[in-house]
């Protein structure tokens, strides 16, 4: 099995929160259009600190074939150029766990 982590930093200001909500809709409709998703979570940070990310992605694929797919699918991509609009900073992780 596969674990992709994706966390973001996105700008300060009049309307972070309402991106955020945005986003947050955008993602969790991904399960219900690409069946490779396994599991997926969307959270939004709560704890305010110079190093947190405002929001982050843990899902699971079963093999990296499932994971390339996901990464591929137009509707992945979809939501990833509206993440790419606003995001400052995106850190990724993908891991095998067992």
């Amino acid at each position: 099995m596969i674990k992709h982590i994706v966390a973001w930093d996105l700008p300060t200001g009049a309307g972070k929160s309402e991106q955020i909500k945005l986003l947050k809709i955008l993602l969790e409709e991904l399960p219900a259009l690409i069946p490779e998703i396994q599991s997926y979570e969307v959270g939004v940070n709560i704890k305010v600190a110079e190093n947190a990310k405002d929001m982050i992605l843990i899902s699971t694929f079963k093999d990296q074939q499932d994971l390339t797919q996901y990464a591929g699918h137009p509707e992945h991509q979809r939501v990833l150029t509206e993440l790419r609009k606003v995001a400052l900073n995106t850190v990724v992780v993908d891991f095998e766990t067992v």
